[in-house]
């Protein structure tokens, strides 16, 4: 398996780090740490230790001579657009910076490009006459080849060079055929002025263009111009390059190829805009003398479709004699032609309850399948659309899922876990560890970190969907949101026992039996077993601890439910784990009973 730089830098790090770390420890503590999967051991490691600035050393060592890399500044963000979100849309398109001032010549060759010294040519003759070579374009613009002598190629594009070529072979040589290619193009020095990311002087490919040259040159600076870019040759203005073309619209047609000596002038940025609201792409804009209305919601992308016909543009403009913003409303069609004025702030408001959203109806459902939600919709609303439950549905143990819950239950299983691995940091880290715990001590608890780490719950909700009960309870008549499921399932005719028994099974569901006699018909009670830690997960979600006095109530169970036997965290006393450790399980217990719910 071929290693990428990240994971050679990922492997350098931990092999140093772990190295230097282990020099520093005991062999008590070294012991613990080996009994770890390596990948809570590096977690643990990067939690006693930082290294990291032998990551930098790493990646600069990996590459020797990087042309480009992350803006320094850009390191400390997930996304760039967090970087500035006040500078105008496309200066966080720059993500990169020159490292050096060395030539770029990974641009594609075209047919277009005009030959000059400097350029390495490769020439192929075949036929009766056969012979390779190698020449580079002198100062006249010629070369010198074998048979013809000297070929000038001065002011030739590269198509024009090659049929020229062809034509003086095919008449001087009889019977021999030419080929011409550019084995290696020219670098061209050109200069970027004014509020560039890093003035200097740039050494480029010949094929470079205005965009490659601010590539590569990391942009602009956040109070340069990305609309009014000058290219000047000889001292003289030829062309005006506005990036936006590119960037919003994808034309290429002020994007001129540079040529030796040319200069690149970024000055301030003039006038700017903020859209907001419901545009496509609402951000601050970079505005242009004499642009409309209409021309502004282009740069947006135009407006979102939950945005109805006959909506008004809010507008707030400067009154500069004033000085203060006045409010007034713009029509999208009859004031396109409206012109905009640098500090203008655009809002445009959207219509809600226009996207759609969706609940899922699964199992002893009439009509399962999926449905829309109406603003308001609760889950007998659309239960009724959907024809009510079956003759064989069993409400008390239906599974209603929601992704948000999901992903709460997500975060607090991993703070659980990391909370666990700072527990596991500090006995290593004790100046004394105790006798009673060893190696064997933390192989339970880093299974149960890396269970936690690895569960995916569903997102299970408690609730009580007996048809009568929504009709008369509105507190249990929810609202539904956008991507909830409902999952009503059979009537089920068995009570499951899982966890420190002999044998984990389900048995047929009997009123007359308590939790103990079910515990006993599993095989009873195995060594592990902690006994006053047994809990019941009812078919509707919710869990009860049993207590001892109701140990022998014949009616405190319903089929479907799940009697849970915890196994005994004694082991854990030596390091005050045990109150931690039991919520967690039932937290795992519980989730384990959704996900089977939804399976079977």
């Amino acid at each position: 398996m071929l290693l990428t730089k990240k994971n050679l830098s990922l492997l350098l790090s931990l092999l140093f780090f772990t190295s230097l770390l282990f020099s520093e420890l005991s062999p008590e503590q070294l012991k613990m740490i080996e009994q770890l999967p390596p990948d809570q051991r590096a977690g643990i490691l990067e939690k006693m230790e930082t290294a990291s600035a032998l990551q930098d050393e790493v990646e600069q060592a990996f590459d020797d001579n990087p042309s480009l890399v992350k803006k320094p500044e850009l390191r400390d963000f997930k996304e760039e657009d967090d970087y500035c979100p006040d500078c105008i849309y496309g200066f966080n398109f720059f993500q990169f910076s020159p490292s050096s001032f060395s030539p770029v010549n990974d641009t594609p060759v075209d047919s277009s490009y005009i030959l000059g010294p400097g350029d390495k040519l490769v020439v192929d003759f075949y036929g009766a006459n056969v012979e390779n070579i190698e020449s580079t374009v002198n100062r006249e613009g010629k070369i010198i080849l074998p048979f013809i002598g000297p070929v000038n190629f001065l002011g030739m594009t590269f198509e024009q060079a090659s049929k020229y070529l062809e034509t003086k072979v095919q008449t001087e040589l009889i019977g021999t055929e030419v080929s011409l290619s550019i084995k290696e193009v020219r670098s061209i020095g050109i200069y970027l002025l004014g509020e560039a990311y890093k003035p200097g002087k740039y050494t480029l490919s010949g094929l470079s263009s205005v965009s490659n040259a601010l590539f590569v040159s990391g942009g602009v600076s956040e109070l340069g111009s990305l609309r009014n870019i000058q290219i000047k040759r000889n001292g003289k203005l030829i062309s005006t390059y506005d990036f936006y073309d590119f960037l919003l619209y994808g034309s290429l047609e002020t994007d001129i190829r540079l040529q030796d000596g040319d200069g690149i002038f970024i000055p301030f940025m003039e006038d700017s805009i903020r859209l907001g609201g419901a545009f496509k792409r609402p951000h601050r804009y970079e505005l242009k003398k004499g642009e409309t209305l209409k021309d502004v919601i282009e740069l947006a992308g135009g407006l979102n479709s939950d945005v109805m016909d006959g909506t008004k543009i809010e507008l707030s403009t400067i009154d500069r004699k004033a000085s203060k913003r006045i409010l007034s409303f713009l029509d999208v069609d009859t004031d396109s032609g409206f012109l905009i004025s640098d500090g203008d702030v655009l809002n445009v408001t959207s219509t809600s309850g226009l996207e759609p959203q969706t609940i899922k109806l699964k199992g002893e459902i009439k009509n399962p399948g999926e449905y829309s939600i109406q603003s308001g919709d609760t889950i007998l609303d659309i239960i009724n659309r959907a024809g009510g439950y079956t003759d064989q549905a069993f409400a008390e143990g239906a599974v209603y899922l929601r992704k948000k819950v999901a992903e709460t239950q997500k975060m607090a299983f991993m703070r659980s876990a990391d909370q666990l691995e700072n527990t596991i940091v500090d006995v290593i880290t004790k100046d004394t560890i105790s006798s009673e715990i060893t190696e064997f001590t933390l192989l339970p608890l880093s299974t149960l970190i890396d269970r936690l780490r690895n569960e995916e719950p569903v997102g299970r909700m408690v609730v009580r969907l007996d048809y009568l009960n929504l009709k008369t309870n509105p507190i249990d008549n929810i609202l539904v949101k956008d991507r909830d499921e409902l999952h009503i399932p059979k009537r089920p005719n068995f009570v499951s026992i899982v966890g420190e028994v002999l044998n984990a099974t389900s048995i047929g569901f009997d009123p007359d039996l308590s939790v103990d006699e079910y515990i006993e018909l599993a095989g009873g009670l195995n060594d592990s077993a902690d006994q006053d830690k047994i809990f019941i997960i009812l078919p509707n979600g919710k869990s009860q601890l049993v207590k001892k006095s109701l140990f022998s109530s014949t009616n405190y169970l319903l089929p479907g439910s799940t009697i849970v036997i915890s196994r005994d965290a004694r082991p854990f006393d030596a390091i005050s784990l045990t109150q931690i450790i039991t919520p967690i399980l039932a937290d795992l217990a519980t989730s384990a009973a959704a996900i089977a719910a939804i399976s079977d």
